[in-house]
């Protein structure tokens, strides 16, 4: 059943290929990967040790962990106002609204195509969505804004402060911001250039992209998100790279059992529901499976935490067995299809847990 859903799913070009890793209690119970890496300009078949541009994923796995392991150290709080490290900076928004996306800043702004990047007198100025902790709004900006505040508040740049607290400590081998040209071809490639970023500009942004100098090259080996790209390689929304295999192992942070980076009442507020007046549950960095919809769905428990990625990219915790879910395509290549990839991972859970036996 499994093989069949996804080879058919291939054949309707929903994506090129797909890796799943499926484990509990640290045991893989099922890894897969099913077509091919690249189909354009020829077909690549996928191979296990297949590198993925994760997308948001970097917001709960880095962005949002680097933010705890300063709650730990005492470097800042949840209660934190930006202007405590930006004293001109003019909104009252807190970490907390940041990480849970209730901040109600924009879900997204091009600030590439507008120097100096990221600049905090451009997001300031930016229309807000809502007022700070009234609504739950989905925002790339808000997590810009936090890579803004790790580096301020660590002193230290904040793929860096990534490399030393996470990936190294983790010895974590295929896991990069910025990947080795060595290993550019095991990445699965995605957009041929930024043509749908492109297009999102043509209203409000039209003047500034019509003059910009858009990629028009296959994107493989650097993130797909401009923000990101332009960044130097991550803005703090996205950027991360990484194999199923070493998702497997970073995601076990993520279990108080199993954590052996931070505590466990720590790793604990990724699970805690910080965002109880509203439909979305949000804790810091991840979405709750108790919110619906979710690509999580009904087969997998309303305690599970989980994200997705643009590209093609999701992970699921279940707290109560330890459960890792881990799907990672590449479905925006070689361009962005309409598809309801949010359906697709609700039927492929099902049948994943048909499949595996599992309760």
């Amino acid at each position: 059943m499994l093989e069949q859903f996804i080879l058919g799913q291939i054949e309707k070009k929903a994506f090129p290929g797909m890796s799943i890793l499926v484990a509990g209690r640290g045991h893989i119970l099922l890894e897969r990967h099913f077509g091919c890496k690249a189909v354009w300009p020829e077909a690549e078949p996928l191979a296990g040790n297949t590198l993925y541009d994760l997308a948001s994923l970097t917001k709960p796995l880095v962005t949002a962990f680097l933010a705890v392991y300063l709650l730990e150290k005492k470097q800042w709080h949840l209660g934190d106002e930006v202007r405590r490290f930006f004293p001109a900076f003019p909104l009252h928004i807190t970490l907390e609204q940041l990480l849970t996306h209730s901040s109600g800043l924009l879900p997204w702004h091009p600030f590439y195509l507008y120097r100096p990047l990221a600049d905090l007198v451009q997001i300031a100025a930016l229309k807000n969505m809502a007022a700070p902790g009234t609504r739950v709004v989905y925002s790339d900006v808000g997590y810009i804004l936090l890579r803004r505040l790790l580096e301020k508040t660590a002193g230290l740049e904040f793929q860096k402060m990534a490399a030393a607290i996470i990936f190294k400590q983790l010895k974590l081998q295929d896991t990069f911001f910025l990947v080795p040209n060595a290993k550019k071809m095991r990445c699965a490639p995605t957009e041929i250039g930024n043509r749908y970023e492109r297009n999102m500009c043509r209203t409000e942004h039209e003047e500034a992209a019509a003059c910009f100098s858009w990629r028009t090259r296959l994107l493989r080996g650097e993130v797909h998100d401009a923000n990101s790209f332009y960044s130097g390689g991550s803005a703090g929304n996205a950027g991360l790279f990484a194999s199923a295999r070493d998702l497997f192992k970073l995601s076990r942070e993520f279990f108080p059992e199993t954590a052996t980076l931070l505590k466990a009442d720590s790793i604990k507020l990724f699970w805690q529901n910080r965002t109880p007046w509203s439909v979305l549950h949000r804790s810091l960095g991840f979405k709750l499976n108790s919110s619906r919809p979710t690509s999580g769905g009904k087969a997998l428990s309303k305690l599970a935490i989980g994200h997705n990625g643009f590209t093609g990219t999701s992970l699921w915790l279940e707290p109560e067995t330890q459960r890792q879910w881990i799907i990672l395509s590449n479905r925006i290549h070689p361009r962005v299809n309409k598809i309801n990839f949010d359906a697709l991972r609700r039927k492929l859970y099902s049948i994943l847990k048909s499949e595996l036996s599992l309760p």
